[in-house]
């Protein structure tokens, strides 16, 4: 599972996800994605497409100069989520694979393989099983993981201290296998709060990983016009995200 090509000799151990419009799959699917290669590769491009393609809240906190971003979903819990169902799927069977199903209003993780019968949703965080001990155990040693079994005790603190105060997941499983869904928390957002779009938020990344961004640099990461470059950046400015700084040549962006 952690060579370079897996799925030469497991066919569907890899990631399959769609994003869809609405609530239902009924909807217009926007989009479909395959994550295969090996379990790392197959974690971390899903929590990056999950990222990348999920809300995120801009919010002014009285007392605070700049605003707070605050996810859709908490990201910890995505991650997380993401690693449980490839980490305890069900390898034997080669007739599913691991589902993700991106909804406006939830998120939900379809996995091969039930919960055994001695844990329930009642007691999975006082309860311990590991379906693919070899696998757990490497991840663990990467820090993927928490092999004590805290996950899920983290993923419960984290919904319970998120700001938008989201349902928790719901957990349901049969004999074959499990699904667990996360719910959105974007009907909670307020009119006087932004939710950046996927733009925004490479720029609010660029600027936080280099210190500052110009008209150029912006055009060159978004692929665009330097004269859509610069709306967008307008736009984050009129927002209060961001600053400009300099004149002319010498013009560029900072975070507020």
């Amino acid at each position: 599972m952690f060579g370079k090509n897996p799925q030469k000799f497991f066919a569907n151990a890899y990631i399959a996800l769609g994003r869809y419009k609405g609530k239902e799959v009924f909807g217009e699917k926007l989009d479909y994605k395959e994550f295969t290669k090996k379990l790392f590769q197959q974690i971390n491009n899903c929590n990056t497409y999950l990222v990348e393609h999920t809300a995120l809240m801009s919010k002014l906190v009285p007392g605070e100069v700049r605003r707070k971003d605050i996810p859709e979903y908490g990201m910890f819990s995505v991650r997380e989520l993401i690693t449980n169902a490839v980490c305890h799927r069900n390898y034997e069977d080669q007739g599913g694979k691991i589902i993700i199903k991106v909804f406006d209003d939830k998120i939900e993780f379809y996995n091969i393989g039930g919960l055994p019968e001695w844990i329930s949703p009642e007691n999975i965080t006082s309860e311990q099983y590991s379906r693919n001990p070899t696998i757990t155990k490497v991840l663990d040693k990467v820090e993927y993981i928490e092999e004590l079994g805290e996950g899920w005790d983290k993923i419960i603190k984290e919904h319970s201290e998120h700001p938008l105060n989201p349902e928790m997941p719901e957990i349901k499983s049969t004999t074959n296998s499990t699904l667990v869904t996360m719910f959105s928390t974007k009907e909670k957002f307020g009119e006087e709060e932004h939710v950046l779009s996927e733009r925004q938020k490479e720029i609010i990344g660029y600027i936080e990983k280099n210190g500052k961004m110009t008209t150029g640099e912006c055009a060159g990461l978004l692929e665009v016009s330097n004269d859509t470059s610069l709306r967008e950046l307008s736009k984050l400015r009129s927002l209060g995200l961001i600053d400009k700084e300099g004149a002319g040549r010498s013009t560029h962006y900072v975070i507020k």
